[in-house]
């Protein structure tokens, strides 16, 4: 056979082969069309009763997610009124897309138009998590957690994961009060489970060898709980990041200075409170950087030592020089901020500050939750305060205030003119003085007027300072006016008749200000804080790596609870305090 005719022989089995029926229809491009959105709606369009509801409702749920919310929405009314067999699925529908839309006081009004359902329900374990996150939308944290606890042992594989992520997520932003007052109301065994993690979690969080030891114990006792099968991730990795934790740590501190000798003395007081639960404890090196020029050679005999994690330098031109320095050769937690943010480099520069920036998002945050809007501030002149000042205005007006009025002042002395001028008293005694000269008599009966858009006074100042400016405010009829602080407000000292005259001034602070440690403190505020600041640096040591994987989100600390940006820079959320009866006590809520 030529090989002309094999070629004709095998093109023609080809086309026999092409024409035979195998019994299976391959979809076609009309079939993968009428599954697409438009295809379900064209469908719909042609169709009647539960077949029409039912292609509207498919396509729905899938511009949904892709997040064509308004197109939804549209489809969804376009299903309206649904069979009585699909009212429910549509009112989820509906719900969800306002939802997304972040309006949850809409999606929670839908959700509404259904019963609650008992378990048997087939929409069950849909209703629980919707209310859950409609629940978290509207910052009702302990009713979210309450819907989610529902259903967290009814799912499986990414939906359950899901789930438990949100609750433990949601329960780690809780304070230790709110999951007490959680637990004395619950009944359900699922969420009380859930809550009792989250304390044995919570109370152990400054070991992590106590907090594993603590959850071996809660798996015996709730071996049934859904979280018993599988806990949540950052728990899965608990024992991970203990097992890679640093074990020789140099600190690097200007040691014959009153700041690094403090921050030194709060650094032992974490070893020591760790060596009390376990022995496994890091090796500590000193190294003095009192009056160093260069930190780069102090680093690197920091290095050599054989040292895994660095603590230090404390002033800010020292790190701006590791940052100049390119990539480290070992993770550093620096204790101030660089001049650049975002960092560079590969990760191993985490910074650490008392960061007045901090103190300033603390004071615009009282403020607002206390539904003041007007503000007017207080401060040296000088140019650190102008630019704390400046920060604050513009924090404030971005968070959407005014700011109506400032006044600075040149040291201590008479601070009327200041609070006359920040009162726009002066404004009103000029016009007195218009009146007077135009006037034939001179004896006007005269009450001068401070200006009324002012909501609260934005005060920097040290306590002795203080002390001035708050009676001044009160005598020019400004005694009704909230006066907000930073911390330099408090020294420290708890002596009524010294500080009535600061008497209801609200700031914000360290915890440590307001906790009684077995370890000897300062009697100084700023002494103590630095001492805060050594504690929560040492407390952090094994912490870095979790807050860099975002295993952990949060660390109650001395100096505040501790958060890291994706900057690597560590923040801190300030305990809110007043004085009250000529002592500073720490608030039980921001808007108390």
């Amino acid at each position: 056979m030529s090989s002309m005719r094999l070629y004709i022989l095998l093109w023609l089995l080809l086309l026999a082969g092409c024409g035979a029926s195998t019994g299976v229809r391959e979809p076609s491009v009309l079939d993968r069309e009428e599954d697409t959105i438009a295809g379900l709606l064209a469908r719909a369009e042609t169709a009647a009763g539960v077949e029409a509801a039912l292609l509207r409702l498919d396509a729905g749920e899938r511009l949904l997610a892709e997040g064509r919310l308004s197109e939804a929405e549209q489809v969804a009314e376009d299903a309206m009124p649904a069979p009585p067999e699909l009212e429910v699925r549509l009112v989820l529908l509906r719900s969800r897309i306002n939802l997304a839309a972040d309006d949850g006081a809409t999606a929670m009004a839908r959700l509404r138009e259904i019963g609650v359902p008992g378990r048997s329900a087939d929409y069950f374990v849909d209703y629980y998590q919707l209310l859950g996150d409609i629940n978290s939308v509207l910052e009702q944290p302990r009713q979210a957690i309450g819907a989610w606890a529902e259903v967290s042992g009814l799912r499986d594989g990414a939906g359950g994961e899901d789930v438990r992520r949100k609750i433990w997520a949601t329960l780690e932003a809780l304070s230790g009060r709110e999951l007490e007052e959680m637990a004395a109301s619950s009944t359900s065994y699922e969420l009380r489970g859930w809550i009792e993690l989250a304390r044995v979690v919570d109370s152990g969080q400054y070991s992590i060898p106590r907090q594993l030891e603590s959850l071996v114990s809660w798996r015996r006792s709730w071996e049934q709980h859904s979280a018993a099968r599988q806990l949540p991730e950052q728990l899965r990795q608990l024992e991970a990041a203990w097992a890679e934790r640093p074990r020789h740590i140099a600190l690097i501190l200007p040691l014959r200075e009153a700041a690094g000798a403090a921050i030194q003395q709060g650094f032992l007081a974490g070893y020591y409170e760790a060596l009390a639960v376990s022995r496994e404890v890091p090796r500590i090196s000193l190294f003095d950087s009192s009056g160093a020029a260069d930190i780069l050679p102090i680093y690197e005999r920091a290095v050599t030592a054989g040292a895994d994690l660095i603590v230090g330098p404390l002033f800010k031109d020292l790190v701006n020089q590791l940052l100049e320095a390119g990539e480290l050769p070992t993770p550093t937690l620096a204790l101030n901020y660089t001049d650049a943010d975002p960092l560079p480099g590969d990760g191993r520069l985490f910074q650490f500050a008392l960061a007045p920036e901090d103190e300033i998002d603390a004071i615009i945050d009282l403020a607002w939750q206390a539904g003041h809007r007007n503000a007017a501030a207080i401060y040296p002149a000088n140019d650190v305060f102008l630019r704390l000042q400046n920060i604050f205005a513009e924090r404030w007006q971005a968070r959407g205030g005014s700011f109506v009025s400032r006044a600075a002042y040149l040291g201590a002395g008479d601070f009327t003119d200041v609070v006359k001028s920040v009162l726009d008293i002066d404004a009103s005694e000029a016009r007195l003085q218009r009146l007077l000269d135009v006037l034939p008599r001179s004896n006007v009966a005269f009450t001068p007027r401070r200006r009324r858009d002012i909501d609260f006074i934005f005060l920097m100042a040290n306590p002795q300072v203080g002390r001035q400016i708050k009676p001044a405010l009160d005598f020019y009829f400004a005694d009704d006016l909230p006066v907000f602080a930073l911390p330099s407000i408090y020294d420290g000292s708890d002596n009524p008749d010294l500080n009535r005259d600061l008497e209801g001034i609200i700031f914000a602070d360290a915890p440590l200000m307001w906790l009684d440690l077995d370890v000897p403190l300062a009697s100084g505020g700023t002494e103590r804080r630095l001492q805060a600041m050594g504690i929560d640096s040492f407390r952090l040591y094994p912490r870095l790596q979790q807050f860099l994987r975002r295993q952990v989100t949060s660390l109650r600390g001395a100096t505040g609870e501790l958060h890291m940006e994706e900057s690597r820079r560590i923040h801190r959320r300030l305990t809110p305090g007043r004085f009250e009866n000529g002592v500073a006590a720490p608030l039980a809520e921001p808007g108390d």
